[in-house]
């Protein structure tokens, strides 16, 4: 493998942890305080921020040293961003009941 090889695979894998961390906190700040739309805003806004923090480390990267690999890379990363900014966003929407459910349940306890 080439040092090319591993900066897109770290390229890559740094986005992909950057949907899980902010998945993660969106599941426990929901089931913690109740608030649905402004922990999901605040999720997303983590993933772009993370996301954007990726492409910026490749654009100083690999733009001296190739200009197709920055073009292939700025493509992938913005593929990967808008895919986990969808997956993020159904992902909690269709897991909101269920969150908002264990909310009430430790909250409403008597």
């Amino acid at each position: 493998m080439s040092e090319r090889d591993l900066a897109i695979g770290a390229y890559a894998i740094f986005i992909i942890v950057s949907f899980f961390v902010s998945y993660k906190y969106g599941t426990f700040m929901i089931k913690k305080t109740g608030l649905f739309f402004t922990q999901v805003f605040i999720a997303v806004t983590i993933n772009i921020a993370l996301g954007m923090l990726a492409l910026i480390g490749w654009f100083f990267y690999s733009l001296g040293v190739n200009e197709f690999l920055f073009l292939g890379g700025l493509f992938l990363g913005t593929a990967l961003l808008v895919i986990t900014e969808i997956v993020l966003l159904i992902l909690l929407f269709v897991k909101r009941k269920r969150m908002l459910k264990i909310f009430n349940e430790v909250n409403h306890t008597n």
